[in-house]
């Protein structure tokens, strides 16, 4: 082996330069000869890789030779480039500028992307971090939903795929001393959760299964956010007691920067079950569950150990579990389920965009390089090959490209913080989380090199030839009629740069006409002038179900006063608030139900206060509204919307009817329900690209709860108006009760829509570039023409060409290449859109309209850009023309 490797040294040795030779063996020979000697010592034979880094010599041998005379050349070529850009500060500038909108465009939505699909949960072991829902069997990989603490319970305790399970519930509890009371939303969680998420607090201790049982003392864990805000980041928080939700809980951890979960959390308090939790109510699916895989076991591994354990509890528990499943879900999916496919979508339409500036740039490129002929020639003269040449090009569109990244980066930068900042109402988790790391700045300069290859080598090849290099310089100035080859390569880029700009633009219009059907759903309520907060009345002070009644009825009589108020309800379940409380319906007209009518009957549950209807403008269609008299201890009554009273009697009319569902709203007795005394309109709770629930309203004077929405509608027009008046009249009854989500309808109803405007807005962005874009390119490339085609459209005006012709002329090569442009763009935006179906309501990702706007719109912008230069063809004076040159 040791011989074979002195072989290889030596067919090496000729390349390298003959002053550093002799060294250059000694050392390779001196690590050959190491090597051989350990190998012999330990008894083993000389591994074969010491041939290969035999190999791995005559590439360094390469390098050293490579590297004494062709950095020099490098050098020389890159203070060249430096100069010759620096004379031509004009087009320098334009280059720079196209390219950091491209680049930077492009990173700000790899920012957005890393951020939310790509970049690792901020939790140690991210990967073990499953979410487990309880799914029904002809849905088993359905991502979403929730759990029954009995079923929790057997899944923990039956499993063996976790190392932990663990269980969680978001709610929003009121803090009070130290400063004005305030609505923190809190993540109730079982002991466990906090070694399921691998992180310990700061300070103190995390909530553990000592904590879980009812009766443990009270406690607290704060994040590091709300301890930093409302404590001042005081050391000694530990051991202190606060008042949350009317209950004294002691603070035992703060956790550290940057932690939280369930997402917004600000703390966590113990999430415990009563014996009748555990025992009776496997029905009642409200909390969530995730946990860590044991070290070595797969996501499928957890899958069929998990579908095992729904198997059995269908068989024990039919009731409640037939016909259902248990499914397993990395965390990460479960968060972005309905936001993956739209921000790649995103990704892809920026890309298009880059790709646009790249042809671009390439088209300016070679019109620049094509017109450095004589330069080119003078360094053909002195010897330069094509290949010096293609170097020397292409060191300058690097430059170019490193400066377009440099810019880009300032461009996503500020990007980047603006999407950050977005209102998270969007609903795209870890957006907040957007910003430029080291990945995403490598990704800047990553596509700042590539798109430098893509502009760059085209333009350098074909005007490096030195054959056409001195035919050019044979003519008489460049100023007869341009090659057909080259001009055929100009136009292919004008072609390409069309077609993608067609392609966003139709996507963009989709996105258009989908957002205007949006707008159009008649939600079923009136937005304007109403105003909106919620409150929660603490559990520990109001027990009882009067004290909440008449909390609430209390404070609707005195906003009733406030001069500005025209009226004012209460609602449990908010409109676009993502309120959902289904109960199934149990007994209808006295008869109950068996288990699958039971389940086919399940309705949206609302509580609303007599006034409510009126304020938010809903149309009582039939019966009579909640009045006054409807309250604890008078004959229950009960209202449903139209599609509810559809749903429970599809052939009767529901007035009068009785039914009953499957919860008592913690009063005891009997099951909540009552007479149906009218039917309302249809409300889309959940947004306009929802289906209408079934609901059933009941009154809250006779089901009170207290965490209940206000609503009141502003006499002037002006719901901000309300505000101050309502906190005055809410602390005056209670001043330990904080005003919470204050937003108007008008705000809830944008926000509805806030996600499916965001992707329009950066489409239509996109597509507005690209297009502007395409129409410059289209226009440089005319231009050009027209002044290589100066003397032949001369000759054509001395011989009798009437201006009109010429401007016909050139405005026909311009129609050409867009049309070209628009048909294959028209043909790709088919197979391009359907990547949108999903974003799409009540829009075919065909849509005839949009297609004939699209491509109707963009050759009318193509011939308005090349107007200018066809009319300055036009106008050329033969005389001047002949003289040219």
């Amino acid at each position: 082996m040791l011989r074979w490797c002195d072989l290889v040294l030596r067919a090496a040795a000729p390349i390298v330069p003959y002053d550093i030779r002799r060294d250059w063996l000694r050392e390779w020979r001196a690590e050959f000869a190491y090597t051989a000697t350990r190998c012999a010592r330990n008894g083993r034979r000389i591994p074969p890789v010491l041939l290969a880094r035999a190999l791995g010599a005559i590439v360094h041998a390469v390098w050293l030779r490579w590297d004494r005379w062709r950095v020099e050349m490098v050098i020389q070529d890159i203070k060249h480039a430096l100069r010759s850009l620096t004379r031509k500060p004009s087009f320098t500038a334009v280059v720079v500028l196209t390219l950091a909108i491209g680049i930077g465009g492009t990173t700000a939505i790899f920012g957005a992307v890393n951020a939310v699909l790509l970049r690792p949960l901020p939790y140690p072991q991210p990967d073990e971090l499953m979410r487990v829902y309880k799914t029904a069997l002809k849905e088993p990989e359905r991502i979403g939903g929730a759990v029954s603490p009995p079923d929790f319970t057997d899944w923990r305790h039956d499993n063996s795929a976790f190392a932990e399970l663990a269980a969680y519930d978001n709610d929003s509890l009121a803090l009070t001393g130290n400063g004005a009371a305030e609505q923190i939303p809190t993540g109730k969680v079982t002991g466990g959760f906090f070694s399921v998420m691998g992180t310990l607090p700061m300070l103190g201790r995390a909530i553990t299964t000592a904590d879980d049982p009812m009766g443990s003392r009270d406690v607290v864990v704060l994040s590091h956010a709300l301890w930093v805000r409302r404590f001042g980041a005081n050391p000694s928080i530990i051991g202190q007691q606060l008042v949350i939700d009317g209950i004294s809980r002691e603070v035992i951890g703060v956790m550290p920067a940057g932690f939280q979960y369930p997402l917004r959390s600000e703390m966590w308090t113990p999430l415990r079950f009563s014996a009748r939790d555990l025992e009776t109510q496997r029905g009642a699916q409200y909390i969530q569950v995730i946990g860590r895989l044991k070290p070595g076991v797969t996501i499928d591994r957890s899958r069929e150990d998990m579908h095992a354990i729904g198997a059995r509890l269908a068989r024990d528990f039919p009731r409640t579990n037939r016909e259902s499943t248990a499914s397993v879900h990395p965390l990460r999916e479960s968060m972005v389920r309905n936001v993956r496919q739209s921000m790649f979508v995103l990704l892809g339409a920026v890309g298009l965009v880059l790709v646009i500036v790249c042809v671009n740039v390439a088209g300016l490129v070679l019109i620049r390089a094509l017109g450095r002929g004589r330069e080119l020639a003078v360094r053909v003269a002195m010897g330069a090959g094509r290949a010096t040449l293609v170097r020397s090009l292409l060191i300058e569109s690097l430059i170019l490209g490193l400066a377009g990244g440099g810019a880009g980066l300032v461009l996503a930068y500020w990007a980047t913080s603006a999407i950050a900042s977005l209102d998270p109402s969007i609903g795209v988790p870890l957006l907040n989380q957007t910003r430029l790391d080291l990945v995403v700045v490598g990704f800047a300069f990553g596509v700042a090199l590539l798109a430098s290859v893509i502009f760059g080598t085209m333009p350098a090849w074909q005007a490096s030839s030195v054959g056409e290099i001195v035919t050019r310089i044979r003519e008489e100035g460049g100023s007869t009629t341009s090659d057909p080859k080259r001009q055929r390569m100009r136009s292919l880029l004008i072609v390409a740069e069309t077609m993608l700009a067609v392609v966003l633009l139709v996507g963009a219009g989709l996105l258009a006409r989908s957002f205007e059907r949006l707008l159009s759903v008649d939600l079923g309520f009136s937005a304007d002038a109403v105003q909106t907060f919620n409150i929660a009345l603490p559990d520990a002070r109001y027990v009882q179900p009067l004290q909440r009644q008449a909390f609430v009825e209390t404070l609707l009589e005195r906003a009733a006063g406030v001069p500005n108020v025209e009226s004012a309800g209460a609602i449990f379940g908010l409109p676009l608030s993502s309120f959902q409380f289904g109960i199934s319906t149990s007994t209808r007209d006295g008869v109950t139900l068996s288990d699958d009518e039971q389940d086919a009957l399940t309705l949206q549950v609302r509580l609303v206060t007599p006034d409510y209807f009126k304020t938010m403008g809903i149309p009582i269609v039939k019966g009579r509204g909640f009045v006054a008299s409807d309250r604890i201890g008078s004959q229950p009554v009960a209202m449903l919307n139209q599609t509810g009273a559809s749903r429970v009697w599809p052939d009767q009319d529901a007035l009068g009817h009785h039914l009953q569902i499957g919860t008592r709203f913690g009063m005891g007795g009997e099951r909540a329900g009552g007479t149906v005394v009218g039917i309302v309109g249809d409300v889309h709770d959940y947004g306009p690209a929802s289906r209408v629930a079934p609901t059933l309203y009941l009154s809250h004077h006779q089901w009170p709860e207290g965490g209940v929405s206000i609503v009141a509608k502003a006499r002037n027009g002006d719901p901000a108006s309300l505000v101050q008046p309502m906190r005055a009249l809410l602390h005056d009854l209670d001043p330990d009760v904080p005003m919470s989500a204050v937003q108007s309808m008008d705000q809830l109803s944008s926000a509805a829509v806030a996600q499916p405007r965001l992707y329009l807005v950066l489409i239509a962005s996109f597509a507005g570039t690209a297009m502007l874009l395409s129409a410059i390119g289209l226009y440089g490339v005319l231009a050009y023409a027209v002044g290589q085609r100066t003397r032949e459209i001369g000759i054509r005006l001395a011989l009798g060409a009437k201006r009109g012709e010429v401007l016909r002329m050139v405005m026909t090569q311009a129609g050409r290449l867009a049309i070209a442009g628009v048909v294959i763009g028209l043909g790709a935006a088919v197979i391009a859109s359907r990547a949108l179906r999903s974003q799409l309501f009540q829009i075919a990702p065909t849509d005839t309209l949009t297609y004939a706007v699209v491509g109707a719109g963009l050759l009318i912008v193509a011939l308005v850009a090349s107007w200018i230069p066809a009319r300055r063809a036009s106008r050329i004076d033969p005389i001047t023309a002949l003289r040219h040159d």
